[in-house]
């Protein structure tokens, strides 16, 4: 029996597809790198068979995005950071034969069927674990619940539990109704109920944001005769939801309702941060228009001048402490000392009281000992993280302020930066340039015409588009209302082009 069961050439070429594809799902949730390699395998196995096979692709999206990498390539050697850059691109095209591999192996109904079964199988271990976490603390593996309360399963730290499944939900949707499986309607209630409690749970709000306009253009998919039977069930059951659980509406709606408007009841889509990221973008764009400052570039960038938003954070005033009344400055570093360890103590005793005690001749412990006595009425006392600090120290200790005076500026976050600007528009500008954004709006505004006509035919006619849903899936991939992950990113490029997959195959059909 063994022998039979190792002996390659009795294993059917099916068995060999079915078990790649669900590796390949599985590896999606436990192990990056395993992703990655399985990238790496495709593009080169769809290597040998242009070389041995001579099989082409014959569609305009793979043609442009081939054009898209070898623009990248070249930008790559007029970088700010060109070793960087050129790591990234010369392999990138990985992600482009990739998909033309998984074209030509497994869009076939019986490889689809597994791959929708993977991810399926996938969603019920994800379920359990995120309940099991959510009910113990941690999960299966041990993963502890984030101290936010937000569950991520397998993915731990990192957090993107809600990220994975908004993303292939609407792989499952396209795949439901592509195929045309059997009771398809229940399969689609079950992976809605599914993926809703994932995201849900997982508190992301991008993610869920996402995921609920994903939701709403599956409806499209749907039948007319069944058309508002199923969203009444899905409504009913989505609120059905938040009634039963509701303790991540805390982040989802409330935290949110507060972030969108400020004190000044203005609306405010991006956070703070968000926003410091996108205006280096900015400033680094207006530097390198044509060209930007080359793939992956924005990390080395962001904390330079003239990028960086230092000055912007410093002119903040809710970063910026001034002097309430007239006074004498003291701050010390404190080492060891509990509650203020590695913190400065920085303390403005009024001028009244500062003169009347002779606090000028107190040394460092004696003036600790009047913190102690929490005498408030006497001083302004403030604590700093050094790390968080975003000007100097322009005072010694015990000269006199004037009221109105800058104490000091300090922010958690020093400047706009980051491994990348958290915005695809913008992060295409500002590392590509004007002629990088030109290829990335021209697929946007296809992919919106797309999706507009696919939406009139079912309106006017009741026609349903089983692709429409991959079309939305990228409408809302790069919109330019929500954070995003890095375009360049290895993880992020899987799902940004795997679904191109059945964009192309749908168009053969």
């Amino acid at each position: 029996m063994f022998p039979k069961f190792f002996n390659i050439r009795l294993i059917k070429f099916s068995n060999i597809k079915s078990i790649f594809i669900f590796f390949f799902v599985i590896s999606l949730v436990f192990s990056r790198f395993l992703a990655d390699a399985l990238v790496v395998i495709g593009a080169l196995f769809f290597i040998y068979l242009v070389i041995k096979k001579n099989i082409k692709i014959q569609s305009i999206v793979f043609s442009s995005l081939l054009i898209f990498n070898i623009y990248l390539i070249i930008n790559s050697f007029f970088s700010e950071v060109p070793l960087e850059s050129i790591k990234s691109t010369l392999p990138y095209a990985r992600f482009i034969l990739f998909i033309s591999f998984f074209l030509i192996y497994f869009s076939d109904k019986y490889s689809l069927k597994i791959l929708l079964y993977s991810i399926f199988i996938v969603y019920i271990i994800l379920l359990i674990d995120a309940i099991f976490q959510i009910n113990s603390g941690f999960n299966l593996f041990g993963y502890p619940l984030d101290i936010s309360g937000r569950a991520s399963s397998f993915f731990g730290r990192h957090l993107i539990l809600g990220s994975f499944v908004s993303k292939t939900f609407a792989i499952v949707v396209f795949l439901i109704f592509y195929i045309n499986i059997k009771h398809k309607y229940i399969f689609y209630l079950s992976s809605v109920f599914v993926t809703a409690f994932l995201v849900y749970v997982s508190k992301e709000r991008s993610s869920l944001f996402f995921y609920l306009i994903i939701l709403f253009f599956s409806f499209f998919s749907i039948e007319k005769k069944y058309f508002f039977k199923i969203i009444l069930i899905v409504i009913f059951k989505l609120f059905l939801l938040t009634i039963l659980y509701p303790k991540p509406l805390d982040r989802l709606y409330f935290h949110t309702k507060s972030q969108l408007f400020s004190e000044s009841k203005n609306l405010s889509i991006f956070s703070y941060r968000h926003e410091l990221h996108y205006i280096t973008a900015l400033r680094i764009f207006t530097k390198f228009p044509i060209l930007g400052g080359g793939v992956n570039s924005f990390r080395y960038l962001c904390d330079k001048e003239p990028y960086s938003t230092n000055d912007i954070i410093k002119n903040n005033i809710k970063n910026s402490i001034y002097s309430k009344d007239n006074g004498y400055f003291y701050y010390l570093k404190t080492h060891d000392l509990i509650p203020y360890k590695n913190s400065y103590l920085l303390i403005l005793f009024k001028k009244e009281y500062f003169e009347k005690n002779n606090i000028g001749i107190y040394n460092s412990d004696k003036i600790l000992e009047l913190i102690n006595k929490q005498e408030s009425e006497a001083y302004y006392f403030y604590i700093i993280n050094p790390q968080h600090l975003l000007t100097p120290i322009n005072y010694k200790n015990f000269d006199f302020v004037e009221k109105g005076s800058l104490l000091y500026a300090s922010y958690e976050f020093q400047n706009g930066c980051n491994t990348h600007p958290h915005h695809l528009f913008l992060q295409i500008l500002a590392e590509t340039g004007i002629i990088g954004f030109v290829f990335l709006l021209i697929f946007y505004l296809f992919i919106f015409k797309s999706l507009c006509m696919r939406l009139f035919k079912f309106i006017t006619i009741g026609k349903n588009s089983k692709d429409l849903i991959i079309y939305a899936y990228y409408f809302t991939f790069f919109l330019p209302l929500t954070p995003s992950g890095n375009f360049f990113n290895n993880y992020y490029s899987i799902f940004l082009y795997l679904p191109l997959t059945f964009l192309i195959l749908s168009q053969r059909k």
